[in-house]
């Protein structure tokens, strides 16, 4: 699912239950560059107020939204 306009970034959720039951959020399967893959919240809004970013040393590769 990634191409050159993606940015992909880890950010730290300042409150994740509001991730819950918002429709710009998904379960996915990110692999890291790495090649370990990890279950995390994709969040497909760029300017939500519930999240911060921060630097983190993994980069994610490629996501899989699961349905």
């Amino acid at each position: 699912m990634k191409n050159e306009d993606t940015r992909l970034k880890i950010v730290r959720l300042l409150e994740p239950s509001l991730c819950l039951s918002c429709r710009y959020a998904s379960i996915a399967t990110v692999e890291m560059e790495n090649g370990t893959s990890r279950r995390m919240l994709h969040c497909r809004r760029f300017d939500c107020d519930n999240w911060q970013t921060e630097e983190i040393s993994e980069t994610p590769r490629s996501i899989q939204e699961e349905s």
